[in-house]
């Protein structure tokens, strides 16, 4: 265990404490690197273990907390900083991960994380992300959800339709987000609907900013939590796209 930096009070702007947790040393000190030439964020605490990072958050009580671990310790990790932490006051989790499954996703979904990122991610995407999440600015909280005037709707398992939030999308958005969903390529998407490839970006931009994802695992997710499109999730289709 390796505590980095205690924050203290401050009448300062408000500073954004980041635990670093993850099995690899190297991606660790990658981490810490990268974050600590950030204004505005402390790298408070290194470690090495679920254990640890559950010790150090309970000491430190960091806003965020990086989850770079793999398999069973990601999901212990994020189910205790759950326990600790169940109002999100800190420890919000943002998960690193090489490769991750849709059951991990759905796992890490239901405890409440705060992101999802593989480790391509780049560096300014990572610390946009931290800082959305450490703001508590959650995707899609500052879109008018009732600007559309009709809804998009779901079947339920008792064959009635239950209205959900359209966050704006036009119809074709829509069509863009099942795609999404399904795992599909831009390529792909274009050639089934008939539309350029550039068209297809575009739409997925409009897309990003409506929902306020980053990229589009985080779409897949955000539209899995909010039942947009069409079901058929094939989530690890993502490791492989770009």
């Amino acid at each position: 265990m390796r505590v980095i930096h205690d924050v203290g009070d401050s009448n300062d702007k408000p500073t954004i404490a980041v635990l670093l947790a993850g099995e690899h040393l190297l991606v660790r000190e990658g981490l810490r690197k990268l974050l600590e030439g950030e204004p505005g964020i402390v790298v408070v605490g290194d470690v090495a273990d679920p254990q640890e990072a559950l010790t150090v958050t309970r000491a430190v009580k960091p806003k965020v907390v990086i989850v770079a671990f793999s398999g069973r310790p990601l999901i212990r990790t994020l189910r205790s900083l759950r326990q600790l932490a169940p109002a999100g006051d800190y420890g919000r989790a943002i998960v690193l991960a090489a490769r991750i499954t849709g059951k991990q996703m759905t796992q890490a979904l239901q405890l409440g994380v705060a992101g999802i990122l593989l480790k391509e991610t780049s560096a300014r995407t990572l610390v946009e992300r931290l800082r959305t999440v450490a703001a508590d600015d959650h995707a899609g909280r500052a879109v008018d959800m009732q600007s559309e005037p009709t809804p998009a709707t779901i079947r339920t398992s008792d064959s009635t339709a239950a209205p959900v939030p359209h966050f704006s999308l036009t119809s074709r958005e829509l069509d863009i987000v099942s795609a999404v969903r399904r795992g599909e390529s831009n390529r792909a998407i274009a050639r089934r609907l008939a539309l350029s490839e550039d068209t297809v970006k575009h739409h997925l931009t409009s897309v990003f900013d409506k929902t306020g994802v980053a990229s589009r695992l985080e779409l897949a997710l955000f539209a899995m939590q909010h039942g947009l499109g069409e079901d058929g999730v094939a989530l690890n289709t993502f490791m492989n796209q770009r």
